[in-house]
């Protein structure tokens, strides 16, 4: 199976970091610079914003609702948002009438989560030039995942035989089959399952739409794919370890054996329960101290903490399901190789490349991923950690001593990955190709001659991805940019 990512996630952020960074994409809205009262933890929030008498600003939260902090603790930055950024490039498109510029908007509108946006950008391109061939293949790619599966009730049974699970409940998508024993109640407009299958529906479009709009229109699978979703962390961790004791710390996992991808509300780890607690214990004391003096200060402080906690939950859900869920895409496209990991970099890169980071809402894919980016930047300080020969031979990941270790192999897996995917698209799926032939314990020599052998001089090229990593910038680079 493949080895799933260790999310710290915010309990760890909690604990380990005195900066929380809690992106929450909102399209429209303001960033608000907020600084959890008595703490020296900071987040930056995306949404909707309105300043009320009293120095109190009112936040709104796209899922979770509206709630005021004090301006004494906040700062409202007026910057351009992921869609207004989208907005900008169509807008050139519409003046220009220039496919390309068409074409440019789809791309920044994929990697922004914008689906459909993508899809009117790519009408406005058609209307342009039916016959030009990025065009055609989006058309094809469209038209292969829209194509009706088969009935899904034989794709449960299968999957309720696989995972010994005859009692879960079902959710059903255009391409999904999801078994789950989660609640009914909605958080915010949905169930938990029904937004983790929207969220897994979202992927799986973006990843053939990529693909098509870089020049290959893969096929999609021909029955639902299954996935196994449990309400409580104990629940999922009997289920992995039956399947696999190293699968014991697991925040979630797809196993090829069964290509069944596993996932549980993260909401439910020890780390979180106890902030929720927290978060509880303080909403009961703002109830307590009403009428006194520090009564609106506690307000502040139990309403902020517990949005973050909230938000924190669903990112997290987020963050591990679109990755896992990129893995069960990769094999069963055949772009990498299903039974054998053949190299890990390779796998766990293009997965983070389409997953979306802790604290960032649904950034779309092909976005600069923060937590990875600043992961890359660990190793890229250490000349004897971020050598190239390194990451293509997975020594990063075979000798990492601990988790931090492990993470920042991942942080260098992402950024390989994003450095080729935006300059080497066509060499990297010939590459993918070729790592089919490896096996999981294939020479390091054999390694790093069959990626020369693709993108030619290593030397050269190790210089030229730093180069490029050196200049990228996420959003929330871009934003502490303008503050400046």
């Amino acid at each position: 199976m493949l080895e799933p990512i260790r999310h710290l996630g915010f309990a760890g952020l909690v604990f380990c970091s005195a900066l929380l960074i809690c992106l929450v994409q909102e399209g429209r809205g303001d960033f608000v610079f907020y600084r959890l009262p008595g703490t020296k933890l900071e987040a930056i929030l995306e949404g909707k914003t309105k300043v009320l008498a009293g120095r109190l600003l009112e936040y709104t939260h796209p899922t979770f609702g509206s709630m005021s902090l004090s301006l004494d603790d906040a700062v409202v930055l007026k910057a351009p948002t992921r869609q207004e950024e989208f907005k900008k490039q169509l807008n050139k498109a519409v003046k220009s009438k220039d496919i390309q510029d068409y074409l440019e908007a789809a791309s920044q509108a994929l990697k922004r989560g914008l689906i459909k946006e993508f899809y009117e950008c790519c009408g406005a391109a058609h209307k342009i030039d039916p016959e030009n061939a990025t065009v055609k293949r989006l058309v094809e790619a469209r038209r292969l995942v829209k194509q009706p599966l088969g009935a899904p009730a034989g794709v449960e049974r299968a999957l309720r035989e696989i995972t010994n699970q005859s009692k879960l409940k079902a959710e059903v998508s255009p391409h999904y089959v999801l078994l789950h024993d989660t609640s009914d109640a909605k958080v915010g407009r949905k169930t938990r399952a029904k937004s983790r299958i929207d969220l897994l529906e979202t992927v799986y479009e973006s990843y053939f739409m990529k693909f098509a709009l870089e020049g290959i229109v893969l096929q999609p699978p021909k029955e639902h794919l299954m996935i196994l979703l449990f309400a409580e962390e104990k629940s999922f961790q009997r289920y992995a370890t039956s399947l696999d004791p190293d699968l014991q710390m697991a925040a979630g996992f797809w196993s090829p054996k069964d290509n069944v991808g596993v996932f549980y509300d993260q909401g439910t780890t020890k780390a979180m329960k106890l902030l929720a607690s927290l978060a509880e214990d303080m909403q009961k004391s703002k109830v307590k101290m009403r009428g006194t003096a520090v009564s609106q200060d506690m307000a502040h402080l139990a309403n902020s903490f517990e949005l973050l906690v909230k938000v924190s939950r669903e990112e997290s859900d987020i963050e591990v399901v679109s990755h896992e869920a990129t893995h069960q895409l990769a094999g069963n496209t055949g772009v990498l190789p299903r039974g054998k990991i053949g190299a890990r970099w390779a796998h766990e890169g293009l997965a983070s490349y389409f997953e979306t980071p802790a604290g960032a809402g649904w950034g779309g894919i092909g976005a600069v991923n923060q937590t990875r980016l600043a992961d890359y930047r660990i190793i890229a300080r250490d000349p004897r950690r971020s050598r190239l020969e390194l990451i293509i031979s997975d020594q990063l990941f075979y000798t990492a001593t601990d988790m931090g270790e492990a993470v920042e192999a991942y942080g260098q897996a992402w950024a390989l990955t994003y450095f080729l995917m935006e300059t080497r698209f066509d060499k990297l799926i010939d590459y993918y190709a070729k790592c089919s032939g490896f096996e999981d314990e294939e020479p390091t020599a054999r390694r790093v001659q069959t990626f020369s052998e693709v993108f030619g001089d290593l030397k050269s090229l190790e210089q030229e991805f730093h180069k490029f990593m050196g200049t990228l910038k996420s959003d929330v680079d871009r934003i502490r940019d303008a503050v400046r």
